[in-house]
């Protein structure tokens, strides 16, 4: 368990500095302009439309989904999500936030970058079997974050939530149908030709660099400031969510292994896909990009710090 732990700092380490690295260069091809907000735009749309849903298909089709977590573990994680949504949304509307932000705030509180934070990390620590459980965790995660982003947005950008409205949305969500698709495909057993998982490695392969250098460039302009109410929601994304929830999981009995899964994934940092969401949607994009980096450098600390704790804690 020891040398576990020293991996795991590594490997934070190894997945949080090229990410932050990957933000700043972004930064400084904004500042020469040899980027600017046309490529920002359209780049965004193309990882949101393209490359990811690609990239959570693949992941799906590719692995082994059943009897890998068991049941009670799986629908504690996804309520353990839910819960922190509607934290989430009841903050926003009692610290007054305008209309316009709380969209945006309530995904900063709730919408982590499992799918490529907390799955590295996941798989680092436990080989072979983090990448089976946390492909699963992701697909859960990733599925139900675009459901409830996709019910925040359209309420907040629209005006209001219409039902008939948001679930032609969440239909045409290239995320929502990749991840069905991915799902249908793995247990049809379909079989793809070698040519084409290659070819869609490859686009997948694009979407977290670009993702990031957008971000970086949205950033050049305004560093990371935020809006003083958005501190709330980073410290309910990376700090308050991920004790509070794994703390009950201890209390209700889950093994020391599903804690350490569980608090990897809730206090992963606010997820890429937030800013492209925000973005298709009109929202405020920076304010979600600066979130997103000055997430990602507490969250590291943070689970650098923890995981040693809930270890000792749970090995007596």
């Amino acid at each position: 368990m020891e040398s576990m732990l020293l991996e795991a700092k590594s490997v934070i380490l190894d997945v949080a500095a090229p990410v932050l690295l990957m933000v700043a260069m972004g930064g400084f091809l904004r500042r020469i302009r040899l980027i600017n907000d046309d490529f920002i735009l359209v780049s965004s749309r193309f990882v949101f439309k393209v490359c990811m849903p690609t990239l959570l298909f693949l992941g799906l089709y590719s692995n082994n989904l059943s009897g890998l977590i068991r049941v009670n573990f799986a629908l504690y994680f996804v309520f353990s999500i839910f819960l922190t949504f509607l934290l989430a949304w009841f903050l926003a509307i009692r610290i007054s936030l305008p209309s316009a932000q709380r969209g945006v705030f309530v995904q900063i509180a709730f919408r982590g970058n499992c799918g490529v934070f907390s799955l590295a990390l996941a798989v680092n620590m436990f080989g072979q079997e983090g990448v089976a459980i946390g492909g699963v965790m992701s697909g859960l995660s990733v599925l139900l974050f675009n459901i409830l982003a996709e019910i925040i947005l359209t309420r907040y950008s629209d005006g209001a939530l219409r039902i008939r409205s948001m679930l032609k949305n969440m239909a045409q969500n290239p995320l929502i149908l990749a991840i069905i698709l991915g799902v249908l495909a793995n247990l049809c057993a379909l079989h793809l030709p070698v040519f084409i998982v290659k070819t869609g490695s490859l686009i997948g392969g694009v979407t977290l660099p670009l993702a990031l250098v957008c971000i970086g460039g949205a950033l050049a302009t305004s560093g990371l400031r935020l809006p003083r109410f958005f501190s709330f929601a980073i410290l309910s994304k990376v700090l308050i969510s991920p004790f509070l929830f794994t703390f009950i999981a201890f209390w209700l009995g889950f093994t020391q292994k599903e804690l350490l899964y569980l608090f990897l994934f809730l206090s992963a940092p606010t997820a890429a896909s937030a800013y492209v969401s925000a973005v298709s949607k009109g929202d405020d994009g920076r304010s979600t990009a600066n979130a997103i980096a000055s997430s990602t450098l507490i969250s590291s600390v943070i689970i650098v710090i923890c995981v040693p704790i809930i270890v000792r804690l749970t090995s007596s």
